[in-house]
């Protein structure tokens, strides 16, 4: 029974010599091949339905994002489009980060603060306003960090514009104290 070439016999089911056994068909060549073996190409109305259907995405994907000014320029922060328009950001690399007051901390007071105020076109904050916080320490920390931090102004068509900004805060005490 350890021979790899024995095979199980059904006593039910007579035992077919190698002569009665089915032959097996003869291979034939692909349909997708010519008499000489080449492989037929499809004809040229069978692209055409590809053709269409790329024509159709060019047609409504281009200028649909057209305006995200995707190129070379955008990576190295260089835009040859003059609708460049965007909101105010934070300039994150000069701003540093808020002060969590240390008393706060050892209280274990956590709080969300939201400040709203005017960043003008060149990139200064005015007219700054808590919005919602409720501990008056957190409430000036946030604040003061809103107004010292710097940031991109928003800009129009290109154009650098003064612009309303929110800023929040989440005051958590880290999971280490």
């Amino acid at each position: 029974m350890d021979d790899p070439f024995f095979r199980h016999h059904d006593p039910d089911v007579p035992l077919q010599t190698e002569a009665e056994q089915t032959p097996q068909p003869e291979l034939q060549p692909c349909p997708g091949t010519d008499a000489n073996g080449r492989r037929r190409q499809p004809p040229v109305w069978f692209l055409l339905p590809l053709l269409c259907i790329c024509l159709f995405q060019v047609a409504v994907l281009v200028p649909q994002i057209a305006h995200l000014n995707i190129g070379p320029g955008r990576l190295f922060g260089i835009s040859d489009h003059q609708d460049n328009t965007h909101a105010a950001r934070l300039n994150r690399a000069v701003s540093g980060t808020p002060r969590y007051p240390q008393a706060m901390i050892d209280r274990h007071i956590e709080d969300h603060v939201t400040v709203a105020c005017t960043i003008d076109a060149q990139g200064r904050s005015h007219d700054c306003l808590v919005q919602e916080g409720h501990y008056a320490e957190l409430n000036q920390a946030a604040r003061d960090y809103v107004v010292q931090a710097s940031y991109f102004p928003a800009m129009r068509n290109g154009h650098p514009v003064s612009s309303h900004y929110r800023m929040h805060f989440n005051f958590l005490i880290p999971p280490d104290r």
